[in-house]
Parts: structure tokens; C-alpha cells; sequence
């Protein structure tokens, strides 16, 4: 038997909402509902306790989290706390059969959304424990509306709804515009509150110039930090993050920055760090906004502003508040501070501390998400006819929010794409071979499209070019992009590598992978750091080579080698229906894939792949292989069976099979050059540029606006902090850092453009113009037609 009231060490008594949700019953009375709560206000808390109740009636409950980290701090609390139940954490960190704790076996199940995901598309697999749980807790519940993962999590909880139809969803979140909303979508029931453990104290502090931001920030941190309080500082971006962090470390702080780009254990011991108090501040990105428990007394936003992935726009009052909330350490605090750095004329910075929430919008309104959906439920088999799926997705969240696409329209684009066949006779849609390979593999309907129409039409394709493919669909991560000082670099180094699809015209090139401008180029240096991953097979090497972090590698590995192995599947389909051709005189493109995943998977070359072909050896033994001096199949068949048997792990009848294998193979025509790539003539170039104007500034200038003129000063917005320029015949002036080294900074460039200065002009429509016959870096690099600058 569970204990159902356990207190944490810090909180010796229940706030008044803790005893209202209690008192009412809300926790067990079986409907479903939304609890609207502040951060630190002890949400997780009544979480365990609808959690214990569960388990005391021997039934199974899944807690969701979008972290990670979280599910594997909580796996190990409540380990404890519901011991002797099994407790089982399912997350992206363990293969299926890896689990310190089965499916089947666990109690209480700690899962990413993307976990219950792929249960509930292979609910036959899972029905021996789905029908079991009753009770599903969504943390974070606000990510329904996130882009990327909401329509996932908001598909998967309708159909566990459908497969365990008396199973209790309790959803938390500090941060709901829409609540009521929400729970009359869920059929169920909310409550409020707006009350914290720690009172928050919000302060803005302004600023006329930007370079005065460093200055007031490190005020405002040894203010906090002399009454004995740690800081938590919110930047928005990684760059900005370590440059803060070192200035904060010349001024005498104990600083550390935190964002995605660290590996998980770096991050790890950094908030180790930060909860023992051996640091003063933490400067962090989005990572920390939500999840983790890293309370401190203050917690400062240095940016207002984020990038939406075409402009800087402020930042939603959800997400500001997601980032306040870490203010206030119960039990140490009496208040919490919230410091808000905002230029003079900002007036908008005043009202985030009145909390009024933006609406969560159902992710399921774009059709590329609904097209996954509408495929998993074909496939899986909860969906025969239009009138079902009609029927399932008029329960979604965007159906109530009248934001559905339309079904019909996704459902004929998937016909006419081969991925659903519908029967002559009763109508029903079945999902096709090329159907199923979305839904096993977890791909977007959209990615298989892109990977059949590419193996269509070109059919010989090299390493850079299946890396390029991989890389351009939706559902790679990370996509790492390029900035303007890398070009050069970038340049020279694809035009050494052999490739078929840099040789196309860049229109042509971007119509066949759907992606153009800054997004292509970024998926062209993308591409180019997996290939030098396969070529030296060290992250670290990679990083520092191509300008990224280690761990980003190791993330953009991870996901090249699922999209190949889906890539695979695609064209053995493809090549079974004779929809297209191979060259006799080259390696057969299927064979190339799978060489390809696994010099991505073990960081090979095309040499040490060789050494694949020989049964028994995967990547990871041709790596040992490798390292021990043996590089290709050559090597291997040249090899003494001693040398082999010296390898720890190799026995001498493996060592000998292989031996066997290898002088069979390199007889057969096969070599040490089997997959060596001849070079191509690519149409890469790159637009020279005068010297006294900057093109990343010029470039960064067709993004910003003219908001305000008073006589020769204007107000710029739309970079990352407002500025005041001054244009009269005499000179120009700017209050940016820039402006201040002597630069014609890109403010006075914007103001330039909108006073029509026809220099200025001439260079935007050089830039702009687009290029018929080849694949100009600098042009994709400014991705902003002519059609779309404005003068005046």
C-alpha cells in the first residue's frame, strides 16, 4: 500500500489550492482535468498523489513529460517513493529491450510524449498492459500547442482515449490562455489558481543603448547575489549564452552557461552545480524554461525577443512566464524576483507580469501533421473509411477550434502518392507498403514523398547526396545552420565532394527538396558535417572542424541513420515495382544506403564500410577493426588469423570465417574501392561583394523595420534589440555596439534602404537576384527576393 499524502522535505503544510483539489475529490473522481497551476506551486505533487491513489487500486498510471532529464529524475524519486510497485522509465536514452524496467512489468509508467506515441500506433503490441492504466498525467500540457511535437501528443492521447476509453487524463500546466477550452475538449473538468509558495516581484529595467545591457545585468545580479541569492539568466541563443557566461567570468561571477548544444551530461553536471550552490549564476537558453526543478531567488530575461525562424518577434507571455516561474526557492525565499531588461520606449515589457496567457492552438491544424495521423490510424488499424476518420479526427482539438484541414484532401494527395489504396468493392483504405514505413519509421507522409520523388528521378546518387535528402526532410534534427563568415569555407569545401544534385540549377535543386534560401544551405552544411563524421568518426574532430557542438553530431547521426534505414525500405518498394532504373556499371543505390547507415552509425569511411560486406561484422566491429590497423576488406583478407585473434572479443573461429569470407569477397571483384566516389563538376559559386559594405549586414538590414521617424532619427526594430539611427546629409549615426567600432552598422543600412538610397538599392537587387545556372552560397545565403524589399 502507497501512502497517499507525503509531504516534500521544504513543505510543511498544503497551500490552499493543494487543500481545495484535495478537499474536492477532483484527484479521484474519475473525470479528466486540467489544473492550471504556477510553477513551484506544487502541481507534480498532486500528481503523485492521483498517482498513488491509482496504484492502491492495482491499476497501472503513465506520467508525461516532454524532458528527458525529468523522467529520469523522477523515475529515480519515485522508485522510491511507490516502492514495491515497479516503476519504468521509456525514453529515446534505451533501446526497447534495454528497459531497466518492461512494459508489461511496470506500475507506473515515465514516458515522453513520443513514447506513448509509438504504443499507441502498435497498440497490438502493448495490449497485454494498455487496458490496465488508468490514469495518464501530461506535464507541460501547453505543449499541445508546441509546432514541432503538439500534434503528436495530441493524436496519441485520442487514440489511448479510444483503445482505454475509461482512462483518467489529468493535463498541468502553469501557463494555459485557453483552459476551459481545453478541458471541455478533454470532456472533463478545471480549476485555477494563481496563487505561489513564493510570491513573485517583477521589475523592469531599461536601457537606452544595447551595449549597456552587460552592465545593468551584472548590477542586478550583485544586488541578489550580496543577500545570499542565485540568479537564473534567460538568453536566446547558445552564442549568446557562452559569450554572457565568459563576461560574467571576467567580472568575477561563478558563471556557467546551458543550452542543447552541450551533451546531456555536461548539462547534467552544470545543474548539479547550480543546486548546490557552487555557481552564482546560470545563463541558459530555452532549455531550462520548463521542467527541470532549478529554482533561484532571480531570474532575469535578458532578451525579450526570440527568433520564430524568419524574424525576432517578442516573446509570448506563456513563454516568458514558463521562464519566471523558476523564481522563488520554496522554503529559502520569500519572494521571487523577475527581472525584465527592455529598451526605454518598450512599452510592452510592462504587461507580461499580468499573465494573460496566449491560446494553446491544436498542432493538427497544418496537413502535413494531419497527414501523419490520418496514415497511423489506416495503418494501425483503428481506421478503415473516410466516415471513421472523419469521425476520429471531428474529436481533435483543431476540429474544435475549426482549424482542421481538410481529410479528404489529405487522404486523396496519399492516394495519388501510392501510400493508401482504397478497395473497390467496400471502400476501405488500406496503407500500402510505402504506407506502413511512415508509420514504423515515424516519418512524416511529406518525407516519404520527398525520398520517392528524388530516387525517381535520380537514380545514381552519392553519399553527399542521400546525406543532402536525409538532411532536407522534416524529420531530421538538428539542422545546423550557416553564418555569413562560413560561406567562404563551406564553398570550398562541397566543391570537392562528388555529388549529382549540386549540379543542379538552384531552382530546379530546390523544387526537388522542397526547401530554399538560408534552409537549403543549412541543409547543405548539415549534409557536410555527417560526411566528415564518416570520414573521421571522432564528434569532437567534427565539431571543431565545421563550426558546431559535439553533441549536435552526435543528435544529427542519430537521426541520418533512422531516415536511411527508412530511405532503404522506400526504395525497396520503389525497386520492386520497377518504378526506377539502376546503372549496371555502378553500385546498386540500395547497396549504397545501406553502406551509407552504417558509416553513419560507426563513423566510417568508405574504406573501413568495405569491411561490412563480410557477415558478422557491423559497424561498430569495423570501427574496432580499424583502430587496429585493418582498414578495408583488403586489409582483412591480407590479415593473419593471429592478428585477427589479438583483437579483444574476436575468437579464432570468427577471425577464421572471416578470413574465409574476405579473400571470397575481394575475389569476387570486390575491393577496398568498392564505394569510392569519382568527383564531380558541381555549380557551386559565390558572388564577390565591394568592400566597404558588409553583405551579413546588408543582408541582416532587409530584415529589419522603420517603426517610428521624429525629424533625421529613426527607430529600427526586428533584430534582436531595438535601435535609435540618425541619417542627415553630413553623417549617420547609431546607438548599436556596431555603429560604435565605426561600422556602418546594419541599422543605418535599413534606414538607407527605406530612404531609397540607390547604392544600397543596387547591392539588395545583386544580392537578390536569382541565380538560373548554378548554386551562388551568398544568394542562398540572403534567401530574400527583390519582389520582397520594400523602399520607402
Amino acid at each position: 500500500m502507497v501512502a497517499d499524502l507525503q509531504l516534500s522535505p521544504w513543505e510543511s503544510s498544503l497551500s490552499q489550492a493543494q487543500q481545495e483539489i484535495l478537499q474536492s475529490g477532483l484527484l479521484t473522481s474519475g473525470f479528466n482535468c486540467i489544473l492550471q497551476m504556477p510553477t513551484g506551486s506544487g502541481k507534480t505533487w498532486l500528481a503523485e498523489q492521483a498517482i498513488a491513489h491509482t496504484l492502491n487500486q492495482n491499476r497501472r498510471a503513465i506520467y508525461l513529460t516532454p524532458l528527458r532529464a525529468l523522467a529520469s529524475e523522477l523515475t529515480t524519486r519515485w522508485q522510491k517513493r511507490f516502492a514495491p510497485n515497479q516503476v519504468g522509465i521509456f525514453t529515446g536514452d534505451y533501446a526497447n529491450s534495454n528497459y531497466p524496467v518492461s512494459y508489461q512489468n511496470a506500475q507506473l509508467l515515465v514516458m515522453t510524449p513520443e513514447k506513448l506515441d509509438v504504443c499507441t500506433r502498435n497498440w497490438r503490441n502493448h495490449w497485454s498492459w494498455l487496458p490496465d492504466v488508468d490514469l495518464v498525467v501530461v506535464d507541460e500540457f501547453h505543449l499541445l500547442g508546441d509546432s514541432n511535437r503538439g500534434a503528436r501528443l495530441e493524436a496519441a492521447l485520442l487514440r489511448f482515449m479510444r483503445l482505454n476509453p475509461f482512462v483518467r487524463v489529468i493535463g498541468l500546466s502553469a501557463t494555459l490562455g485557453n483552459r476551459q477550452e481545453l478541458a471541455d475538449w478533454l470532456r472533463g473538468l478545471d480549476y485555477c489558481s494563481n496563487q505561489r509558495v513564493v510570491p513573485l516581484q517583477w521589475n523592469v529595467v531599461r536601457y537606452k543603448r544595447a551595449q549597456d545591457k552587460p552592465d545593468l545585468l551584472i548590477g542586478e545580479l550583485q544586488r541578489n547575489l550580496a543577500t545570499g541569492g542565485k540568479s537564473l539568466v534567460f538568453v536566446q541563443s547558445r552564442r549568446r549564452a557562452e559569450w554572457l557566461a565568459q563576461t560574467l567570468q571576467e567580472a568575477g561571477f561563478h558563471a556557467a552557461h546551458h543550452h542543447a548544444g552541450l551533451d546531456r551530461s555536461s548539462r547534467s553536471q552544470i545543474e548539479t552545480q547550480f543546486r548546490n550552490g557552487n555557481l552564482d549564476v546560470l545563463i541558459a537558453t530555452a532549455t531550462l524554461e520548463m521542467g527541470l526543478n532549478l529554482p533561484a531567488r532571480q531570474v532575469v530575461l535578458y532578451d525579450l525577443q526570440g527568433f520564430d525562424g524568419t524574424d525576432f518577434v517578442p516573446l509570448p507571455v506563456n513563454n516568458v512566464w514558463q521562464r519566471a516561474g523558476r523564481a522563488g526557492r520554496p522554503g529559502l525565499d520569500p519572494v521571487g524576483e523577475v527581472v525584465l531588461l527592455a529598451p526605454v520606449w518598450d512599452r510592452q515589457a510592462d504587461h507580461y507580469a499580468k499573465g494573460q496567457f496566449e491560446p494553446i492552438r491544436s498542432g493538427l491544424s497544418s496537413a502535413i501533421a494531419l497527414a501523419e495521423q490520418v496514415i497511423t490510424e489506416i495503418a494501425s488499424g483503428l481506421c478503415r473509411t473516410h466516415a471513421q476518420l472523419e469521425a476520429v479526427f471531428s474529436r481533435t482539438l483543431a476540429a474544435v477550434q475549426n482549424r482542421l484541414s481538410s481529410i479528404d484532401r489529405v487522404v486523396d494527395e496519399m492516394l495519388q502518392a501510392g501510400m493508401l489504396v482504397q478497395q473497390e468493392v467496400s471502400g476501405y483504405l488500406q496503407a500500402t507498403r510505402l504506407g506502413f514505413i511512415a508509420v514504423r519509421h515515424l516519418i512524416s507522409p511529406a518525407t516519404v514523398q520527398l525520398f520517392q520523388r528524388v530516387f525517381q528521378e535520380y537514380p545514381d546518387l552519392t553519399f553527399l547526396d542521400l546525406l543532402l535528402i536525409a538532411v532536407s526532410s522534416i524529420d531530421c534534427q538538428p539542422l545546423i545552420p550557416v553564418d555569413y563568415e562560413q560561406l567562404d569555407e563551406l564553398a570550398t569545401a562541397l566543391s570537392t565532394e562528388p555529388s549529382v544534385l549540386l549540379t543542379l540549377p538552384q531552382q530546379e535543386l530546390s523544387q526537388l527538396l522542397g526547401i530554399d534560401g538560408k534552409q537549403l544551405l543549412a541543409a547543405m552544411n548539415t549534409a557536410l558535417v555527417a560526411r566528415t563524421w564518416t570520414r573521421l568518426g571522432d564528434a569532437e574532430q567534427v565539431a571543431e572542424m565545421r563550426g558546431c557542438y559535439a553533441f549536435e553530431v552526435q543528435c544529427l547521426c542519430d537521426s541520418v541513420q533512422r531516415l536511411l534505414l527508412a530511405m532503404k525500405a522506400i526504395l525497396q518498394v520503389l525497386e520492386s515495382e520497377k518504378a526506377i532504373a539502376q546503372d549496371p556499371e555502378r553500385v546498386p543505390l540500395i547497396e549504397r544506403i545501406g553502406a551509407l547507415e552504417r558509416m553513419v552509425s560507426g563513423g566510417l569511411d568508405e574504406g573501413a564500410a568495405t569491411l561490412t560486406l563480410i557477415r558478422g561484422i557491423g559497424a561498430k566491429t569495423a570501427k574496432r577493426l580499424k583502430q587496429a590497423g585493418i582498414a578495408d576488406i583488403e586489409d582483412l583478407a591480407l590479415a593473419e588469423l593471429e592478428e585477427l585473434v589479438a583483437i579483444p572479443g574476436i575468437s579464432e573461429k570468427r577471425a577464421t570465417q572471416w578470413l574465409e569470407q574476405a579473400l571470397e569477397v575481394v575475389g569476387s571483384h570486390s575491393s577496398a574501392f568498392r564505394y569510392r566516389e569519382e568527383p564531380t563538376q558541381n555549380l557551386l559559386t559565390r558572388t564577390q561583394f565591394p568592400i566597404d559594405i558588409d553583405p551579413y549586414r546588408l543582408r541582416r538590414a532587409m530584415d529589419l523595420r522603420i517603426v517610428n521617424r521624429e525629424g533625421t532619427s529613426f527607430r529600427v526594430v526586428g533584430g534582436t534589440d531595438p535601435h535609435t539611427v540618425t541619417v542627415s546629409s553630413k553623417k549617420q549615426g547609431c546607438d548599436c555596439p556596431d555603429s560604435a567600432k565605426g561600422h556602418t552598422c546594419k541599422h543605418i543600412l535599413a534606414v538607407l534602404l527605406h530612404l531609397g538610397d540607390k547604392t544600397i538599392r543596387n547591392l539588395v537587387q545583386a544580392l537578390s537576384n536569382s541565380v538560373a545556372c548554378g548554386l551562388d552560397l551568398l544568394q542562398l545565403w540572403v534567401g530574400t527576393p527583390l519582389g520582397s524589399v520594400r523602399w520607402g
